[in-house]
C-alpha cells in the first residue's frame, strides 16, 4: 500500500515547490517593475522631513526649569530617533542604485542627482541637532542637580524626625516594633547613600568643569553632607536607645512571666483538695513532686533574673529603680510559693501515710481473718498419712504465719508509733487501728498453739497405731521370708546361712523397732484411757506376740542350718580326705623298683616327702573328726551316716599308714641290701688289688729295697687296720634277719606261752578308738608325788590319736609330732600373785582393724602376764634369765581395754581363745586345755577391766535374740569329754 501511494505524495511535493517559485519569481518581476517610481518617493518623503526638522532645530528655547527642559529632550530624542530612521533610509537608497541603473538606465542620472541632494542635506542636519542635545544635556544637569539637592534636603529632614523620636517604647513587643523600624529606616539610609553620594559628585564635576555657579554648588554639597551625617547620628542613637530599653523590656516582660507562673503555681500551692483513696493521695503526691522539681528549676530562672537586674544597677540603667522594685517583688513571692510548696507536700505525705496506713491494716485484718480460718479448724485426721499431712501443713503454715504476721504486725506497729509521734492529725483514729490489729493477731497466735497441740497428741497417737501396723507387717514378711530349705550342698547352705544372717543384721532395726513401741506405749498409756488405752496395751501385745514368734523360728532356723552346713562340711571334708588318701596310695604303690643305691635313696626321700605330707595333713584329720564327733554328740539324724564315714576314714587313714610303713620298710631292706652289696663289692675289689702284693715273693735284695718294702708293708698294714670295721660291718646281721630271728623267738615263745602276748593295735583300731563313746570316768585318786618320768605319760595320753603317728617314723624324727602333741607335753602354767606364765601357741591375724598381719603362722611362744602388760618370750629360761629381751625384740601389750574370749569360730585347733586389742589388733592363743583356756581368759579381762565372757568349758557367744536356748542343756562333745579325762 505504501508503495503505490508513496509516489504521489512525491509528486505533489514537488508541484508544490514549482508553483512556489513561480510566484516568487512573479512578485519579484511586479517590485522590480515599480521600484524606480518608489525609489524617487523615497528620496521626496526625505526631503520634505529635513525641511521639518531644520525649522525645529533652529529655535534657541533651551527651557527654564527641568520640566521644559526635559520636555525638550524628550523631543531631541525623538528627532534622533527618527533621523535614525531616515538615515537607514537613505543608505537603503544607496543599496537601489544598482538596481535602478539594471532597470531603467535613462533615469540614472536623475535618481543620481535626487539622492545627492538629500544626502548633502541629511549630513548638513546633523551638526546642528548634536549641538542643541548638548545644550539640554547641559541645562537638564544643572537644573537636574539643584533639583536632587532639594529632594536630598527634604527627604533627610523627613528621616530626622523618625532618628530623633522619644518614643522608646513600653513594652517588650513595642520596643522589637520600633527597633524593627529603626532597623528599616537605617536600612534605607544606607540604600539611599549612593544617591546622596552621586548628587555630590556631579556637583563637584561641575565645579570641576568651572560652572559659573559653582560656589553656590559648593555650599549647597556642604550643607547636604552635614545633613547626612546628623541622619546618621542620630539613627545610630536612636539604635542604642533602643536596645537599652529592650533589655529592659525583656527583663520586665520576663519577670512578669515569673509572676505570672508562681502566682499560677500558689493557685496549686494553697488549694485544700484532698485525695479520695491511696491511688489518688499517690498521684497527687507525684504530682506535687513534678511540680517541686519544676520549682526547685525555676530557682534558676530567678537568679538570672536577679543577675540581670545587678547588672542594670551595676551598668547605671536609666530604669534600674524600676528593675530593682520588681526583682524584689519576684524574690518574695518565689519564697512564698518554696514554703507553700513544703506545706502542701506534708499534708500529702500524711494523707498518702494514712491511706498507706488504712491498706495495709485491711490487708492484715484480712490475712488473719484468713489464718484464723485454717487455724480454728479441728479436722485431726483419720490415719497417720493423713494427720503427718496436716501437721507438715500446719507446720509450715504456723511457720509461715509467724514470720510473716510478726513482721506485718511490727510494721505496722511501727508506722502507727511514727506517724503518731510526728502529731498526725488522724493520731487518735490511728491509735484505734493498732489496738485492734495487735488484738486480733494475739488471737490467731493462740488458735494456731491450740491448734499445733491437738495435731501433736494426735500424731502421736496415730504414729504410734502406724508404727504397730507397720512392725506387724514387717514381723509378718520377715516371718514368711523365713525358708524351709536346709540345703543341698555345703554352697546352698553357706548361702542359706549368709541369708539367715543378713536376715539377723535386719532384724536389729526390727528389734529397735519393737522397743520403740514399748516405750511409746507406755508412754502413751499414761496420757489416755479408756477404749484409747485398751487399744494402745492390744496393738502393744500384737507386736511383742509377733516378735517373740519370729524370735523362736529364727533360732530354731539357725540351729537347723548349723547342723546342715556342719554335716555337708564333714562330707566335704570327709571326700577331700579320702581322695587325698587314695592319691597318696597310689603314688606309693606306683614308685618304680630301684637299681642301685642313690635309686634306693631317691625312694626314700619321694616316700619321706609323702610321710611330710601326710603328718601336714594331721590338723585335717584332727578337725574332720572333731566335726564328725560334734556332729555325733548332737545327735544328728544322719548320725549313723556320719559314724559311717568316720569308721571309713579311719580305717582307710590306718591302711594308708600301714602301706607307709610297710613301704618304708621295704625301701629300708633295699637300702640294706644295696648297701651291703656295695660294701661287699668295694671290701672284695680291694682284697682283690691287694692280693698280688701279699703273693708277691719279691722281699728286698739290698738294704734300702728292704726297708722300702718294710715302709710299704707298714703302710698296707695301716690300710688294712682301717678296712677291719667294714669288714666288720659285713659280719653284722641285717635288719632282714634280725627281724626274722624277732619273729622265730616270738613264735617260739607263743608256744611255749600261749595267749600271754598282746596283738599290736593297728593304726585303723586307734583312729577309730577317737570317735567312739568314752569310758565312764573312774573316780580320780589321791594326788601323789610323782617323778618328772611319770609325768610324761599322761602327758602323752592327753595328745590325742595324733601323738602315735610319731612312734610309726623308724627314725622317730620330732619334726612328724603334731603341735597338739607338743603343746601337750608344756608343763602348766605357772600362776604369780599377780599374773600367769606359760607356753601357748599364737597366731597374728590383724594388726589393726583395717589391715591383716603380715605373718598369720602358728608360733611356740612362752608368755608372762603381769601388771597389765603381756610379754613373749623364746622359753622360760629366756624369760628368767633375760626378762628384758623380748621374742623378736617385741614390745609388750599393754591390755588396757582389750578383751579375751573363746575363739568358738575357730574350728582348726581346739582350746583356742582370741585376744582383742585396743587398736583394733587380733591374737590367737592355744592352750593345752580348756581349764588353762578359762584361766588365761580370766586373768586377762581382770587386768584389762573387762569380765570373762564365759565361766564354763567352752564359752557362749551367742547374739542376745538366742536367750531362749540358755535353758537348754549344754552339748559337750566327744574331744571335750577325752580331753578331760
Amino acid at each position: 500500500m505504501a508503495e503505490a501511494i508513496q509516489p504521489k505524495l512525491d509528486d505533489l511535493k514537488r508541484q508544490w515547490r514549482d508553483l512556489e517559485d513561480t510566484t516568487a519569481n512573479k512578485g519579484e518581476k511586479l517590485f522590480d517593475a515599480n521600484r524606480h517610481i518608489l525609489y524617487e518617493q523615497s528620496c521626496d518623503d526625505i526631503d520634505g522631513w529635513i525641511n521639518e526638522i531644520e525649522s525645529q532645530i533652529i529655535t534657541e528655547d533651551v527651557g527654564h526649569d527641568l520640566t521644559t527642559v526635559n520636555l525638550l529632550v524628550q523631543k531631541q530624542n525623538i528627532l534622533e530617533s527618527q533621523l535614525k530612521i531616515k538615515q537607514q533610509q537613505v543608505q537603503e537608497l544607496e543599496s537601489q542604485k544598482g538596481l535602478l541603473k539594471d532597470i531603467d538606465p535613462e533615469k540614472e542620472e536623475e535618481i543620481r542627482s535626487k539622492r545627492s541632494r538629500v544626502e548633502e542635506r541629511f549630513a548638513k542636519m546633523l551638526e546642528p541637532l548634536m549641538d542643541r542635545r548638548a545644550k539640554l544635556e547641559r541645562t537638564k544637569r544643572l537644573h537636574q542637580f539643584l533639583r536632587d539637592i532639594e529632594d536630598e534636603k527634604i527627604w533627610i529632614a523627613e528621616k530626622m524626625l523618625l532618628a530623633q523620636s522619644t518614643n522608646y517604647g513600653n513594652s517588650l513587643l513595642s520596643v522589637q516594633m520600633l527597633q524593627k523600624k529603626n532597623k528599616s529606616l537605617r536600612n534605607e539610609i544606607d540604600s539611599h547613600e549612593p544617591r546622596i553620594l552621586s548628587v555630590v559628585d556631579i556637583g563637584l564635576s561641575m565645579i570641576e568643569e568651572g560652572h559659573p555657579k559653582s560656589e553656590e554648588f559648593q555650599e549647597h554639597i556642604n550643607d547636604l553632607n552635614t545633613r547626612w551625617s546628623e541622619l546618621l547620628d542620630a539613627v545610630e542613637s536612636r539604635k542604642n536607645r533602643l536596645e537599652l530599653s529592650e533589655e529592659t523590656q525583656k527583663y520586665f516582660f520576663d519577670a512578669s512571666e515569673a509572676e505570672a507562673w508562681m502566682s499560677e503555681q500558689e493557685l496549686y500551692m494553697i488549694s485544700e483538695d484532698r485525695a479520695r483513696d491511696e491511688m489518688g493521695a499517690t498521684n497527687m503526691l507525684k504530682k506535687h513532686s513534678n511540680m517541686e522539681k519544676v520549682v526547685d528549676d525555676y530557682a534558676e530562672t530567678i537568679r538570672q533574673l536577679g543577675e540581670r537586674s545587678r547588672q542594670f544597677l551595676d551598668d547605671g540603667h536609666p530604669d534600674s529603680d524600676a528593675i530593682a522594685v520588681k526583682q524584689s517583688q519576684v524574690d518574695k513571692l518565689y519564697a512564698s510559693l518554696k514554703d507553700l510548696a513544703l506545706e502542701r507536700r506534708d499534708k500529702l505525705g500524711e494523707v498518702l501515710k494514712l491511706y498507706k496506713l488504712n491498706r495495709e491494716i485491711e490487708d492484715l485484718e484480712q490475712w488473719i481473718a484468713e489464718r484464723e480460718i485454717v487455724a480454728g479448724s479441728h479436722e485431726l485426721g483419720q490415719d497417720f498419712e493423713h494427720v503427718t499431712m496436716l501437721c507438715d501443713k500446719f507446720r509450715d503454715f504456723a511457720r509461715e504465719t509467724e514470720v510473716i504476721g510478726q513482721e506485718r504486725v511490727a510494721t505496722v506497729n511501727e508506722i502507727c508509733d511514727q506517724l503518731i509521734q510526728a502529731g498526725h492529725s488522724d493520731a487518735a483514729l490511728i491509735a484505734e487501728w493498732k489496738d485492734g490489729i495487735n488484738e486480733s493477731w494475739t488471737d490467731l497466735l493462740e488458735l494456731i498453739d491450740t491448734r499445733t497441740q491437738a495435731l501433736a497428741a494426735s500424731l502421736e497417737l496415730q504414729k504410734f497405731f502406724h508404727d504397730c501396723k507397720e512392725t506387724l507387717i514387717r514381723i509378718y514378711d520377715k516371718q514368711l521370708t523365713i525358708p524351709d530349705d536346709l540345703g543341698k550342698d555345703s554352697q546352698t547352705v553357706a548361702a542359706l546361712q549368709r541369708r539367715l544372717a543378713n536376715f539377723e543384721h535386719d532384724l536389729i532395726m526390727l528389734g529397735t523397732q519393737v522397743q520403740a513401741v514399748q516405750e511409746e506405749a507406755s508412754k502413751l498409756i499414761v496420757a489416755y484411757s479408756g477404749e484409747k488405752a485398751r487399744e494402745i496395751q492390744q496393738r502393744e501385745m500384737e507386736v511383742v506376740d509377733a516378735w517373740r514368734n519370729i524370735q523362736f523360728n529364727l533360732d530354731v532356723r539357725k540351729n537347723k542350718l548349723g547342723d546342715s552346713s556342719d554335716l555337708f562340711r564333714f562330707f566335704g571334708m570327709i571326700r577331700d580326705l579320702i581322695h587325698w588318701m587314695n592319691d597318696i596310695v597310689r603314688q606309693m604303690s606306683n614308685q618304680e623298683k630301684p637299681r642301685d643305691i642313690s635309686g634306693v635313696e631317691l625312694l626314700m626321700n619321694n616316700h619321706q616327702g609323702l610321710k611330710a605330707e601326710v603328718d601336714a595333713r594331721d590338723e585335717n584329720f584332727t578337725i574332720c573328726v572333731n566335726l564328725g564327733k560334734d556332729l555325733l554328740g548332737r545327735k544328728h539324724q544322719r548320725s549313723p551316716e556320719i559314724r559311717d564315714k568316720l569308721i571309713q576314714l579311719a580305717t582307710q587313714r590306718g591302711a594308708m599308714m600301714e602301706q607307709w610303713e610297710d613301704r618304708w620298710e621295704h625301701l629300708q631292706l633295699i637300702l640294706e641290701v644295696y648297701q651291703f652289696a656295695r660294701d661287699a663289692a668295694v671290701a672284695e675289689s680291694w682284697l682283690i688289688a691287694h692280693e698280688p702284693y701279699l703273693l708277691s715273693q719279691d722281699f728286698g735284695e739290698t738294704l734300702d729295697a728292704v726297708e722300702t718294702l718294710l715302709k710299704k708293708h707298714e703302710a698296707f698294714e695301716r690300710s688294712a687296720a682301717t678296712q677291719e670295721e667294714r669288714f666288720a660291718a659285713l659280719e653284722r646281721l641285717t635288719t632282714l634277719e634280725l627281724r626274722q630271728r624277732r619273729r622265730r623267738q616270738e613264735e617260739e615263745y607263743e608256744q611255749q606261752h600261749p595267749g600271754s602276748t598282746k596283738k599290736k593295735q593297728s593304726h585303723a583300731e586307734r583312729y577309730i578308738e577317737e570317735f567312739l563313746p568314752p569310758p565312764e570316768p573312774e573316780p580320780e585318786p589321791e594326788p601323789e608325788p610323782v617323778s618328772s618320768d611319770n609325768r610324761e605319760a599322761p602327758q602323752e595320753d592327753d595328745a590325742g590319736g595324733d601323738a602315735v603317728d610319731a612312734s610309726a617314723s623308724p627314725e622317730k624324727s620330732e619334726e612328724a609330732i603334731p603341735e597338739e602333741a607338743v603343746a601337750a607335753q608344756v608343763p602348766p602354767p605357772a600362776e604369780a600373785s599377780d599374773g600367769i606364765e606359760g607356753m601357748l601357741a599364737r597366731k597374728h591375724e590383724w594388726e589393726s582393724t583395717t589391715k591383716k598381719a603380715s605373718s598369720r603362722s602358728w608360733e611356740k611362744v612362752y608368755v608372762v602376764l603381769s601388771e597389765g602388760t603381756l610379754s613373749f618370750f623364746k622359753d622360760q629360761k629366756h624369760s628368767k634369765a633375760e626378762p628384758r629381751t623380748y621374742y623378736h625384740h617385741e614390745t609388750p601389750t599393754e591390755l588396757e581395754g582389750c578383751s579375751a574370749v573363746a575363739a568358738t569360730d575357730y574350728s582348726k585347733r581346739p582350746n583356742v581363745f582370741r585376744l582383742k586389742l585396743a587398736n583394733g589388733g587380733e591374737y590367737l592363743f592355744q592352750c593345752k586345755d580348756e581349764d588353762e583356756m578359762n584361766t588365761w581368759i580370766m586373768k586377762i579381762n581382770s587386768f584389762s577391766g573387762v569380765e570373762s565372757s564365759s565361766s564354763s568349758g567352752r564359752a557362749q557367744t551367742m547374739p542376745a535374740s538366742g536367750e531362749g536356748r540358755r535353758d537348754e542343756p549344754k552339748k559337750r562333745s566327744f574331744f571335750t569329754l577325752a580331753k578331760k579325762k
